[in-house]
């Protein structure tokens, strides 16, 4: 018997040396590598065996997954249930950004910046889009393998291909983190981000190998299976936006390349060319389509080109044992968790975000999800964690590294309106904020605004814990502004407008709580001296002094301040100012806002409600009064043309998405299509709220989510039949 064993054994192997080496080559080629899973399924079900994977972006991805373990089946399930938008993104995810810079987006509304890195120069990101979301993604599918850093010891042996970003050259990763190879790989120059692997910035590695061929042949391989995917360059191409000429260009580099290795491949080897005309490298909503292709077109090729690969029940039964003994990664105790943060916050900030305790198992799903939440705090290029035993200790150690805007940002903004009446304004604003002023996260902010509105503010944010969740915020300001208000507001006249022009300095002094990312409780007080020059009317007087206190509730976590598609927005503010407090103004007012979107795939129907009333009302700060009119706010009419002391505003919106920004958001324009209902009115004390007055208006538009900011194309007109064009670029004034 045991004769029998040994001579068994001694056949399996010198068959087994007897057999060629097969090597599988993915190509790079976005979501059309999803193609790479139909082939693994046609080969694994034809009991083809492969003995070594290469893979270069898309390919890395698929062939580091199927070679660290996981089965087509499994593949193709996360690639088609995944939300890609969700990791593959050019902006911070908003609804977990801090409150204080979901509130700078509805003053900068556009995505004109530019960012001071640790040195204190001027800078610009290194990428499009997002590096941390994906990498996070990546880290969660290769959890099972993230134990295994000889990528020879995967039940396949493995290479992921990147490209040296600095010379050019052909970067072959064996080693380390699989996650972070995959990402390397994968990282389109110009798209994402790169990333540093061993003191050497990486890119993706079809700028210089899109089919490895030449790795696969240096790793023994005697059969080369090559599946390209990559996108051919069009000679027609209509060159009209950013993203056209960065994906001509990539298509350029990643063709010529590919054309190259193919003409390598020697009569033995095979190239399956799936068919996918028709299918882009963005196309990640359609995988399910694109992994169908890739197997009919290998199931067509199998009888000629592949069959004779194909071994017998027992031959590959033998080879697919290793699949089944699959080695299960077992979360480990955490004995002690190290931060090195080489950033300006506090460590304290860091630990304190992290659900994983001492002692405890560690929950690799939540922490990634906290990482996350950390890196939304918008100060991390990076956020990583690796698990290493020191002194029979196993340590939890994060590691972070500052964002490119670390130490400040510079933002603009330009808005353009015109009512197609004669009437026509513009706006240019330019901020600066100085970040890290210690390590609770003090910022310096200042912010200048010339055209129809002029201001000039500076502030100090100061946190006064390490998980800022207490603040104090001293400022001064300097505005001037001429609206156009009723006649009737001040006695002039039945009917007609007239000139407001108020300039206002002064200083304030805000103290608050932040609750999460969504919360915000502040109160304040203020010290201003008004200006005021109202056309036709001499006898007002120029100045008055002015010390309003407030207090304020702040919640927002809409997912985008123009167009939300889910969320929540509100905000509560009580004022008063006094003469008691020696100022020339008696008033008491509060005002409240509510903005709720719902959204059906491409329609969304948001409600927004605003209140303001006046009361214990002697003298009101003409600054102070609440205005309608403009666009959604009673569109049909011109806008700040309705003034009171008291104002209410009911909106209904819809909109139909016509055209999905994608993967790019904002910078690719999404374009929509809608029409909104409108009730309400402004009216000043003694005026009785009744049906009677309420004024109703219904708007028309266009818009578009661009890199400056919301564009508007649109048409308001009134139930007393008024009507107001407008065209708005950059913000809404």
């Amino acid at each position: 018997m045991k004769l029998f064993l040994i001579v068994a054994v001694l056949a399996s192997c010198l068959l087994a040396e007897g057999r060629p080496k097969i090597a599988l080559v993915l190509s790079g080629g976005g979501a059309r590598g999803g193609a790479h899973v139909g082939v693994l399924k046609v080969l694994q079900e034809n009991k083809i065996p492969i003995d070594m994977i290469v893979g270069t972006s898309m390919g890395s991805f698929v062939g580091g997954l199927y070679a660290s373990g996981r089965t087509p089946d499994e593949i193709e399930q996360m690639l088609v249930r995944s939300n890609w938008k969700e990791h593959i993104r050019t902006d911070f995810n908003r609804v977990d950004i801090p409150l204080r810079r979901k509130q700078n987006e509805y003053y900068y509304q556009g995505k004109i910046g530019l960012g001071i890195d640790t040195d204190n120069t001027i800078v610009l990101p290194t990428g499009v889009l997002k590096r941390q979301p994906l990498l996070l993604k990546f880290l969660k599918e290769t959890q099972h393998a993230q134990n295994i850093e000889d990528f020879d010891d995967f039940y396949i042996p493995f290479r992921a291909v990147a490209t040296n970003i600095k010379n050019g050259e052909t970067v072959v990763l064996k080693s380390g983190n699989i996650a972070k190879a995959i990402y390397a790989s994968s990282s389109i120059p110009g798209g994402l981000q790169p990333i540093n692997i061993d003191g050497v910035d990486l890119v993706d590695g079809g700028v210089s190998s899109n089919i490895p061929i030449d790795v696969a042949k240096e790793m023994g391989a005697d059969i080369i299976i090559a599946v390209d995917v990559s996108e051919d360059f069009s000679e027609d191409l209509k060159v009209d936006s950013y993203f056209v000429v960065m994906g001509q260009l990539v298509n350029i580099l990643m063709r010529k390349n590919a054309n190259e290795s193919i003409s390598a491949l020697s009569k033995n080897d095979i190239l399956i060319t799936p068919d996918l005309e028709g299918f882009s490298g963005l196309d990640a909503d359609k995988y399910s389509q694109i992994i169908h292709k890739g197997y009919s077109t290998t199931q067509e090729i199998y009888e000629d080109k592949l069959k004779h690969l194909s071994l017998s029940d027992s031959e590959y039964e033998e080879y697919a044992k290793k699949f089944r003994d699959k080695k299960q990664f077992k979360s480990k105790r955490i004995d002690e968790i190290r931060i090195e943060n080489s950033t300006y916050i506090n460590d304290n900030s860091i630990l304190n975000r992290l659900r994983v305790q001492r002692g405890s198992e560690l929950d690799e799903d939540k922490l990634r999800e906290d990482l996350l939440h950390i890196y939304n705090m918008m100060i991390f290029d990076s956020v990583e964690y690796v698990v290493k035993n020191e002194n029979a200790k196993n340590v939890l150690i994060i590691t972070t590294t500052p964002s490119w805007d670390n130490h400040g940002e510079i933002r603009f903004a330009l808005g353009l309106e015109d009512d197609f009446q004669g009437h026509s304004s513009y706006s240019l604003k330019i901020g600066y904020t100085m970040f890290g002023l210690n390590e609770y996260g003090g910022e310096w902010k200042n912010d200048l605004q010339i055209g129809k509105r002029r201001r000039a503010y500076t502030e100090i944010f100061q946190a006064l814990d390490e998980m800022q969740r207490y603040y104090v915020r001293p400022s001064l300001v300097y505005q001037q502004w001429v609206n156009l208000i009723p006649a009737s507001t001040l006695s002039i006249a039945p009917q007609g407008s007239v000139e407001l022009g108020l300039k206002r300095y002064g200083a304030g002094l805000g103290i608050g709580t932040h609750i999460g990312t969504d919360y915000e409780l502040e109160f304040g007080i203020s010290a201003f001296k008004d200006f005021l020059e109202i056309e036709l009317l001499n006898d007002v007087p120029s100045e008055n002094q002015a010390r309003p206190v407030y207090a304020s509730v702040n919640i927002d976590n809409l997912d985008n301040i123009h167009f939300p598609k889910v969320g929540l927005k509100s905000k509560f503010v009580w004022t008063k100012d006094s003469k008691f407090l020696r100022s020339d103004y008696e008033y008491e007012q509060f005002y409240f806002e509510l903005e709720k979107p719902l959204t059906l795939w491409a329609n969304n129907l948001s409600t927004y409600l605003k209140y303001g009333n006046t009361y214990k009302n002697e003298k009101t700060a003409l600054a102070g009064t609440f205005s309608l009119g403009g666009l959604f706010n009673l569109s049909g009419y011109a806008p700040y043309s309705l003034s009171g002391d008291n104002m209410m505003l009911g909106v209904l919106r819809y909109r139909y998405e016509l055209k999905d920004g994608g993967f790019f958001g904002a910078l690719n324009a999404p374009l929509f299509f809608g029409f909104s209902l409108e009730a309400g009115n402004a009216w000043n004390k003694g005026d009785e709220l009744n049906y009677d007055i309420i004024k109703k208006s219904g708007t028309l538009y266009i818009a578009a989510d661009t890199f400056f900011g919301p564009f508007y194309l649109a048409y308001g007109v009134t139930d007393a039949g008024e009507q107001s064009g407008y065209l708005y670029l950059g913000e809404k004034f």
